[in-house]
């Protein structure tokens, strides 16, 4: 079979080709004109020959993987079925480097393992480095990902909380990995007597957790998705895993060394985009803190305050209800983390100074939007949520985009957003207040101000008015987050709030 290098190397060649077009030739007199039309045409047909060669080499370069169902990490683990998870998408963007082509070999954890030590398939994912390993197994420079280990309980089980001791003569279960190793020296450090189970797939391994058969749950990061309700004890340790390589196959193993290298330098963010959409699915990120079940306990209300003429983020419809994405949003979350019967109540403010002020008076637990970096919100008493969207920020203008068109900005005295942001990134420029976007923009028509903003969201929407045809817009390079705010002290809230952005995912907005 030959390698996916070699097959990349065929799919480069070209057939000789001139500027004057393929097979168009300058005439000449000259006899040596003849032979070298002659000799083109032998090497033509000699490549014309090969060609089928190179094509069928392409076809044989299958890589065999093996793949075992494991809740978001790969999942679709039967012919025909659709996959996602974490390690497929990984499986997809090593095949852009490589040229590999997948054969899917299905099993249980246990018996792809004992596959690829007998050189039946050639990849295998989820791999945890041990010594006894080493030489049995080819282990790539870098690893694909990294986790944390989790022991999880059920949530209606009492008996059982985050000191170890509590997990004496309980049954915890564990795939049969290098987790157990690990699990073992956890509950011996802390001197716990505990059942230990092992199973030798997932699938076994959450249906006795989810029907009571264990006690506690022994987990890895990514790898317990949509058990509402189960609790994260404690971490009890972490793990580097690797796509291992078959010691039969060594140039495959030498092609995903080169594979990983290229894909860290061109696309260093990659493995973290990756955990920032999957992870967030698992069993972790649906326990809730302590400080969050405090905020639970002693809270039955959520009061939101949020802008009236802030769309679409925030506002109200022609009967005064709050509406946009603050009306979507809030109930999102709450559904996301499994919370029901707090009841949620919004009230609208005209000023984003009234109602930070009244967050601090004790009237809203929360205000949205707020923004402006974190500096100005600590000025303000504020925690900053992490972002519920991050937006790019317009520039609009009258005339010729110069250097001086952002020597004077016209600021909405009601937006407090809009001065941080512009005191943040243009420092030296005059503001002018006016008493709302629309007085800023007709300042910017008459000449009162050189400039203003607009959210990214907003821009078009506002700027469709005809009498706005004049005007201008340019992208700035420095977007601008709008979060949620919470008064400094309140962390409890503020976690359960970063939580259910989390949970729902950056791209909901």
């Amino acid at each position: 079979m030959a390698t996916a290098g070699s097959c990349r190397i065929s799919a480069n060649l070209h057939p000789f080709h001139r500027k004057d077009g393929p097979g168009s030739f300058v005439q000449s007199a000259c006899a040596c004109a003849c032979n070298c039309f002659a000799a083109f045409f032998c090497a033509f047909a000699a490549f014309a020959l090969a060609l089928p060669l190179a094509v069928s080499a392409a076809e044989d370069a299958v890589v065999k993987i093996g793949y075992y169902e494991n809740e978001v990490f790969q999942e679709g683990a039967t012919k025909g079925a659709i996959k996602t998870g974490y390690a497929y998408e990984y499986y997809r963007k090593l095949s852009e480097y490589t040229g590999w082509k997948y054969e899917y070999v299905y099993g249980t954890y246990a018996e792809l393992y004992q596959m690829l030590l007998d050189g039946r398939i050639d990849l295998l994912a989820g791999l945890a480095w041990k010594e006894d390993r080493q030489g049995v197994i080819g282990y790539p420079n870098a690893p694909m990902g990294n986790e944390t280990y989790s022991l999880v309980k059920h949530g209606n089980d009492d008996d059982i909380s985050a000191n170890p001791s509590t997990l004496d003569g309980k049954t915890i279960g564990v795939l049969d990995s290098a987790m157990v190793d690990v699990l073992n020296r956890y509950l011996a450090q802390n001197h716990v007597t505990a059942i230990v189970k092992t199973y030798k797939d997932y699938t076994a391994l959450f249906t006795a957790f989810d029907t009571g058969e264990l006690d506690v749950l022994a987990a890895e990061g990514d790898g317990a998705y949509g058990r509402d309700n189960a609790e994260v004890l404690a971490p009890f340790g972490s793990s580097s895993y690797f796509l291992c390589v078959s010691v039969h196959r060594p140039e495959l193993l030498s092609e995903l060394n080169e594979a990983q290298a290229a894909l860290s330098f061109e696309e260093p963010n990659f493995l973290y985009g990756l955990t920032m959409k999957y992870y967030p699915k698992s069993i972790s990120a649906r326990a809730f803190s302590q400080g969050e079940k405090e905020w639970l306990e002693t809270h039955h209300v959520l009061r939101i305050g949020f802008l009236e003429n802030y769309m679409p983020y925030s506002g109200k419809d022609a009967q005064g209800k709050v509406t946009g994405v603050v009306k979507d949003i809030i109930p999102e979350i709450l559904a996301g983390l499994g919370i029901a019967g707090l009841e949620v109540t919004y009230a609208g403010y005209k000023s984003y100074d009234d109602m930070i002020a009244d967050m601090s008076a004790g009237q809203i637990d929360v205000a949205f939007p707020v923004g402006g970096g974190l500096y100005f919100s600590e000025e303000n008493g504020l925690y900053q949520s992490v972002p519920v969207a991050s937006m790019s920020t317009d520039l609009v203008y009258n005339g010729e985009y110069t250097e001086k068109t952002t020597a004077h900005f016209a600021v909405n005295q009601n937006n407090r957003m809009q001065y941080y942001f512009i005191r943040k990134n243009f420092p030296d420029s005059k503001v002018t207040l006016f008493s709302s976007i629309e007085a800023c923009l007709e300042a910017v028509i008459d000449g009162k101000a050189s400039c203003t903003t607009l959210n990214g969201l907003r821009a078009n929407e506002i700027l469709r008015n005809n009498q706005y045809k004049d005007l201008s817009l340019r992208q700035l390079a420095m977007n601008d987050d709008r979060c949620f705010g919470v008064e400094i002290g309140n962390e409890g809230l503020l976690k359960l709030l970063n939580h259910g952005i989390n949970v729902i995912g950056s791209d909901y907005v």
